[in-house]
């Protein structure tokens, strides 16, 4: 991540012991400034709720909405729903910054917490290899009826190193069966 914006930092200072809930609007230029373009747009929702103890702060995320992604089957683009929990342990008050993968060690002398890279990472890690319009109640896919024809009529032709190989594989095959007489 290599922006920081100011509307995803929670002063962890001011704090007091027990839950805190936020809710924050996730936009599309968490994407953009991090040169992430396969998600054209968005509606998200960011609840994320701060348990804080004495020295570790457990923070909860709900993240909901929809993102604009382009079909991998078409080539139209489509809202898909994002619905995802995660959860992070943060330490405070260590000796020195650290981070792994569901905790993070904050040094003494942080006192803001900048939630925008966490939330930028579950979202596009939670996007599945393939995307493909979902099905709706009747378990019809909406993808372009146009652009799967076309796709359907395209023929893949054989180069001719291929067809040379192809031709030398059926000759071999020939060979076993009847061998030559010598």
């Amino acid at each position: 991540m290599k922006k920081k914006i100011n509307s995803y930092i929670v002063p962890f200072a001011v704090l007091k012991p027990g839950e805190h809930s936020y809710l924050f609007s996730v936009e599309k230029e968490l994407f953009t400034d991090n040169n992430y373009d396969e998600i054209h747009d968005c509606q998200l929702k960011a609840h994320i709720t701060f348990t804080k103890n004495s020295a570790i702060v457990n923070v909860t995320f709900h993240i909901y909405g929809t993102i604009n992604v382009t079909c991998d089957r078409c080539g139209d683009d489509f809202d898909m729903e994002i619905n995802l929990d995660k959860n992070l342990l943060v330490k405070l008050d260590s000796i020195v910054h650290s981070e792994e993968d569901d905790m993070i060690s904050l040094g003494k002398d942080e006192v803001d917490f900048d939630i925008a890279p966490y939330i930028y990472q579950y979202i596009v890690l939670s996007l599945p290899m393939q995307r493909i319009h979902p099905e709706d109640k009747d378990g019809i896919r909406h993808c372009n009826k146009e652009a799967l024809d076309k796709l359907k009529n395209l023929e893949v032709k054989e180069s001719s190193e291929e067809q040379y190989i192809l031709n030398t594989n059926k000759l071999l095959q020939h060979l076993k069966e009847k061998p030559l007489n010598n």
